[in-house]
């Protein structure tokens, strides 16, 4: 049997009592693309009872502002967007993190006031975790082959990756990205290069089928290798402890209607359905030393580029994690 999570999840309808025990810490409201308030948790009522039932009553300032622009972003998108406000209840001067998405008309928003500065802080730690990881690779090849300068232009990109993610998670309210426009299948030849050699140095089969295509998607190319390199991550680990079956990694791109996707396979052991049911939740992993954030952060990369998260796995057999990258209209 498949068992498939998808992007929308994030919003699942579940029990009233037990979403108020469980999420008891968030604010809930759902509101109309304009921001009038329809219905709330009772933490969102506090909200409405003091600053009444306009979304932007909550804010001050430019806060007014980017609370506006957020909510035409999530109109426009179909995933879960998230930004850092600074909302009047506020006083720690962190701001509080907000979730978004829009479906059937109306928006749902969620906001998180405690715990931001510890998932911050375990993002950071697992996103310098990757650059590392590929550093210390290319080193043991370089020792492997005693060919140093030939990937010492791999570690010093690495490094300075290092240095975007910390300025990236500086600017995180300001949702700061450096955007181009790029063919589909330019971006894929940029993230093959960081799999091939994850693959060679782990003896893991890599292959790769990527459709061409004449329109161009708007990408920030640091944010999509963050994207991948996480993704490869997780593929590798399921592919640790495998035994028999050949260990293979795909990735496929393909065209589809208004948009792009590319799709990661490994042929690791899967995903149980029990796991994958659990896979949205916050700081959520079954790794010893994981942070439950990785796939969060790749859902909001996709988010911020207006494009979609899915991912499906056969217990025994594999799991494929894709996403879409919607093309460019033109003008």
């Amino acid at each position: 049997m498949i068992a498939i999570i998808y992007h929308d999840t994030f919003l699942s309808e579940i029990n009233e009592d037990i979403f108020e025990n469980k999420l008891s810490l968030e604010m809930r409201f759902t509101m109309t693309p304009k921001g009038i308030i329809l219905n709330s948790n009772r933490n969102g009522d506090v909200m409405v009872k003091r600053y009444g039932k306009s979304f932007l009553n909550f804010f001050l300032g430019s806060s007014v502002n980017d609370a506006a622009e957020f909510l035409e972003k999530i109109v426009a998108c179909s995933d879960v967007r998230t930004i850092v406000l600074r909302d009047r209840l506020d006083t720690s001067g962190a701001g509080m993190l907000f979730n978004g998405l829009y479906k059937k008309g109306k928006v749902h928003m969620v906001g998180y006031h405690p715990r931001f500065l510890s998932r911050i802080t375990a993002e950071v730690v697992h996103e310098l975790r990757n650059p590392l990881t590929v550093i210390k690779g290319f080193v043991q090849l370089s020792t492997l082959t005693q060919e140093f300068d030939k990937y010492h232009t791999a570690i010093v990109s690495e490094i300075d990756r290092m240095y975007a993610i910390l300025e990236n998670f500086l600017s995180y309210a300001n949702e700061k990205a450096q955007m181009k426009s790029l063919l589909p299948d330019r971006l894929a030849h940029e993230l093959i290069a960081y799999l091939s050699s994850e693959c060679a140095l782990n003896a893991i089969d890599f292959d790769y089928d990527i459709a061409y295509s004449a329109h161009t998607c708007r990408v920030d190319i640091d944010k999509m290798k963050q994207v991948i390199i996480n993704l490869l991550r997780n593929a590798l680990e399921a592919l640790e402890n495998q035994n028999g079956n050949k260990k293979k990694i795909f990735l496929r791109g393909t065209v589809e209607d208004g948009s792009y996707r590319f799709s990661l396979t490994d042929s690791g052991c899967g995903i149980d359905t029990e796991v994958l049911k659990h896979l949205g939740d916050l700081f959520y992993t079954t790794k010893a030393k994981g942070t439950g954030i990785g796939l969060s952060v790749c859902k909001k990369i996709i988010s911020d580029h207006n494009g979609s998260f899915c991912l499906s796995s056969i217990p025994g057999q594999g799991t494929t994690v894709s996403f879409t990258l919607p093309f460019e209209t033109k003008r």
